[in-house]
């Protein structure tokens, strides 16, 4: 690293006033590859736009709708979304716009574009995307200009170092009024449209981003005074509106407004914020003592906690405060901490007067004592390097910049934190969307004026129906009917099937730790959970189980535990339980990581303080995972008489599939899961996972080969008879829309080829659906349609006003919220071959959302997708690494997002321990 000098406010080898390094060539905005760019799929926000190459595409054609639900009974309500009533009807002009090379950091285009030079030759009128794209009501044909930054900043022109050519050229001529002529059917979807809806997006969030008193991040908006909560760790969340515009059904463009919450950095001392955010600080002191540097051959580099603060704290913005700054308003940016503190970094000493160097070598420290008369109080404190070419600061003159936001995982405290800052009930909700609403001050918006869009305030009411709910079948041809409650309970009920097989080897292993539990106590909680089971119908031998107290390695204690009870029964453990002091995630992906793939037996973890309750409901709570682990099935439902689905008409196989990525920081792989069900009314679903590569959301054809193939074999012989199923629902959880076209493109040829390889004869028809939460539609329903607390009633489907204007897609509430607002899933039906009415398929849904087989309510999502969640989180414990590697990711991982060169590649992705198939674990519910 160069010496600094001493000419400035900071040691800074070119001196502070230095120009900027200009024009760097590394920062251009980059597509992610991965993705098809389309401009319109359903709705024109998100990842579904490349405004930077302008790629325009038509969009895929989707089933179309085939009609609307007559199912159940009608109820209105509001939605937050606002119809926009008035497009612009003159012509808008389209501008290409190149600052630079092309290639300029973002701060550096957006400095261009805000200074005077360009207003003048544009007018304060025009709209920038802050990339490529500009839009004007004034023909500009084209302009070339130079602007100086320094003379924008009143600062002395140095021979146009900080000079940049700004080069705005008219590309195409936009009439937004089309829009309106594709709603109404009277033109097809264009290139023309999705330019025309790519503008108005844009004119929507002009006038807002352009406040100073706002905070922009992507579509959501954030007051610098508005709402807040320290979360700790010097992390806070604020609150904000989220808003969007979209095509919607009954010839509509709208605007979706919902509430955002997001968290942002808290302005404080760079050291408080090291003190509050790691549990190794115990104060300042103890910074310099856990951050010194270590040892390398003589080499002095950080220490493994100074990286993983480099990284937390990496383009974190800050400010330098003591006196004498003379930049006191300079924002810095952190680019990593020196392994010299303010005692160890040497500078040239320049005589004040000629500012030429002396010759003498002195430290940081002694610097800011001759130059400011400042006295450090904290020199053995690692200084910190900004992004500005060797300018350092002594950590404890930085003060943390307020509005940045956090982007990294937060810990189990601050989630927590955050959970109850975000739940709000529906009246809350509702009026903070009303006051975000204020804030953008529709009618006052000189942009939205000048162009001419008018947004309806009021709120589009919407008529949405409540769907008849279905029974629930338990044993003995018990039916329980609970209505619009969403809930009901196991007591008194029996399973509607108990465990194939008697359960006779089964062990019972506790933990050691502060709760104190003796045998006698272990061998009533095994008497009374035995009975608790044969009284839900559960097949118990008499013998009781083995019961011990287990080591306190993991590894060992599972290993012991089924090595005994196998030892007592004379045959392999049919269930291993064990006892556990606390929630640690860890040991729990251990206990499973043993079970699953090194002696394939299922296994049930529960809390001890839970079971010396003995409360019975946790007890049933519990039994039905077991039950299910062990081959059972907890309930089946019951399709209302008024209702759009009776049965399956033909031998039906639905296959859910889901792909959960790491958490920030994490090397983990993305997991891909998929479920297939196994039995002729889908309650019981058998599961398979493995590695997808990084960050890859599409499961690759070699997954669809190793996972899907044993299950269809299976199905075929257990379900279908050794006929291949004629009815294939595919239920893909997570996807963007953007990628709907891959998952009919590239997933569904897969599933169809496996099909085929197993079973010559398939000639099925599929239906291929997307399931996602990953949306800001919520309803507030009128007192007739909602629960006590004001949401919406389990079984409401809205395919109304915010729905797309031709395609087949609902919003389905399932489930009972107990707490805060509900939020609805949104269903895509991609392709169907099957031709469903509306009330078939949209009714199946809906009533297999009562048979989720480890629960006494409705849920929110379809099992078959909800089940595959379960399993790619739970493949997680299946990674082909040692316990001592630690925690890879998730709660007990720590790390923050590194930089992407130390991404591994999809090719350096290790493939899953596979599950030990000793037992037929891997047709079992073994995720549960």
């Amino acid at each position: 690293m160069s010496r600094p000098t001493s000419d400035g406010g900071s040691p800074s080898a070119s001196g502070l006033n230095s120009p900027p390094q200009a024009r760097s060539a590394n920062a251009s905005p980059r597509a992610n590859p991965a993705v098809t760019y389309i401009p319109y799929v359903r709705n024109i926000r998100g990842p579904g736009i490349n405004e930077y190459e302008q790629q325009y595409q038509l969009p895929t054609q989707f089933t179309k709708r085939p009609g609307f639900n007559t199912t159940g009974q009608p109820a209105a309500m509001n939605v937050n979304a606002f119809q926009v009533t008035g497009y612009p009807t003159t012509k808008i002009y389209q501008y290409d716009v190149v600052i630079g090379t092309g290639a300029e950091k973002r701060i550096v285009n957006r400095k261009v574009w805000e200074s005077k030079a360009r207003k003048e030759k544009t007018g304060p009128q025009m709209i920038w995307d802050g990339n490529r794209l500009a839009w004007s009501l004034k023909d500009h044909g084209e302009i070339r200009a130079m602007v100086d930054l320094d003379a924008e900043d009143g600062r002395p022109s140095r021979d146009g170092r900080n000079s940049f050519r700004l080069h705005i050229k008219k590309t195409r001529e936009i009439n937004p009024s089309i829009v309106q002529s594709f709603l109404e059917r009277k033109v097809q979807m264009s290139k023309e449209i999705a330019e025309a809806i790519i503008f108005m997006d844009h004119l929507l969030r002009e006038g807002p981003s352009q406040n100073p008193q706002f905070i922009s991040v992507k579509r959501s908006l954030f007051k610098r005074q508005g709402q807040r909560q320290d979360l700790g760790g010097s992390i806070e969340a604020w609150r904000g509106i989220y808003q969007s515009m979209r095509l919607a059904e009954g010839q509509k463009l709208i605007i979706n407004l919902d509430v955002a919450n997001t968290c942002f950095w808290r302005p404080t001392s760079l050291t408080s914020a090291l003190v509050t955010k790691w549990r190794e600080f115990t104060d300042v002191n103890s910074i310099a003592a856990q951050m010194r540097p270590a040892q390398n051959n003589g080499a002095r580099e950080p220490n493994n906690l100074q990286k993983t603060v480099q990284r937390a704290f990496k383009n974190v913005e800050v400010k330098a405060v003591y006196k004498g700054n003379p930049l006191p308003n300079k924002v810095w940016k952190i680019i990593r901490f020196s392994v010299n503190n303010a005692n160890q970094e040497m500078i040239d000493w320049k005589d004040p007067n000629t500012k030429q160097p002396t010759g003498e070598s002195i430290s940081v420290a002694q610097y800011f004592r001759r130059k400011y008369n400042i006295t450090l109080q904290h020199p053995n404190l690692p200084l910190v390097e900004m992004s500005k070419k060797n300018v350092l600061y002594p950590m404890e003159f930085l003060q943390i910049m307020e509005g940045q936001r956090y982007a990294a995982k937060l810990d189990d405290y601050q989630t927590s934190n955050m959970i109850k800052f975000a739940v709000s009930r529906p009246r809350a909700r509702l009026d903070a969307i009303n006051e975000g609403k204020g804030w953008l001050n529709w009618e006052g918006d000189t942009y939205l004026r000048g162009y001419g869009l008018r947004i309806n305030p009021q709120q589009i009411r919407t008529q949405a129906r409540v769907l008849p709910a279905p029974g629930i079948k338990f044993g003995q041809n018990r039916v329980e009917q609970p209505g619009t409650r969403g809930r009901w309970d196991l007591k008194g009920k029996v399973f509607l099937t108990g465990n194939p097989q008697e359960l006779v080897s089964w062990g019972i292993g506790v933990f050691p730790g502060k709760i104190r539990v003796d045998k006698a106590q272990i061998d009533q909680f095994a008497l009374n959970f035995a009975r608790a089971y044969r009284a839900h119908g559960g097949h118990v031998a008499n013998a009781p189980p083995h019961t011990m107290m287990l080591p306190n390695d993991t590894g060992a204690a599972v290993a012991e535990l089924h090595q005994q009870t196998g030892n007592k029964f004379k045959r392999r453990p049919q269930l291993l339980v064990f006892l556990v002091q606390d929630k640690n995630a860890f040991n729990y992906l251990r206990i499973k990581k043993s079970c699953d793939c090194r002696f394939g037996v299922v296994s049930q973890v529960m809390q001890i303080e839970q079971v010396q309750k003995g409360n019975p409901q946790y007890y049933s709570n519990v039994l039905m995972k077991i039950n299910a682990k062990l081959g059972g099935t907890t309930a089946q439902v019951v399709p209302n008489s008024t209702s759009g689905f009776k049965s399956f008409a033909a031998p039906t196989m639905i296959i859910g599939a889901d792909v959960s990525h790491a958490s920030p920081g994490s090397q983990q792989a993305s997991m891909a899961a998929i479920t297939v069900s196994f039995d002729r009314f889908a309650g019981r679903y058998a599961a398979a996972c493995q590695t997808n590569g990084h960050r890859v959301e599409m499961i690759s054809e070699a997954n669809w080969v190793n996972m899907f193939r044993p299950l269809a074999k299976q199905w075929l012989i257990s379900v279908g008879g050794n006929r291949p199923p004629q009815h294939i629902y595919y239920i893909r959880d997570g996807v963007s829309e953007g990628q709907f076209e891959h998952v009919i493109r590239q997933e569904v040829p897969h599933i169809k080829t496996v099909l085929k390889d197993v079973h010559e004869d398939f000639n099925g028809k599929i239906t291929v659906i997307i399931a996602s939460k990953r949306h800001h539609v919520r309803a507030f329903p009128e007192k007739a349609g909602a629960d006590k607390n004001g949401n919406p009633l389990p079984g409401t489907l809205i395919e109304r006003d915010v729905t797309t204007p031709n395609e087949f897609d609902f919003y389905l509430y399932s489930h009972i919220a107990l707490q805060g607002t509900s939020r609805p899933v949104h269903y895509s039906v991609l392709y169907d071959e099957l031709n469903h009415k509306p009330e078939q398929l949209q009714n199946m849904i809906y009533e297999h959302c009562y048979q989720y087989m480890r629960s006494t309510t409705s849920v929110s999502l379809h099992p078959a997708v909800y089940y595959a969640h379960l399993a790619s989180n739970r493949a997680k414990a299946h990674e082909d690494l040692p316990a001592s590697a630690g925690p890879q990711g998730g709660a007990g991982y720590k790390q923050q997002a590194p930089s992407r060169s130390s991404e591994p590649s999809e090719s350096e992705v290790r493939p899953l321990m596979p599950l030990f198939n000793i037992n037929g674990i891997v047709f079992a519910m073994w995720y549960i």
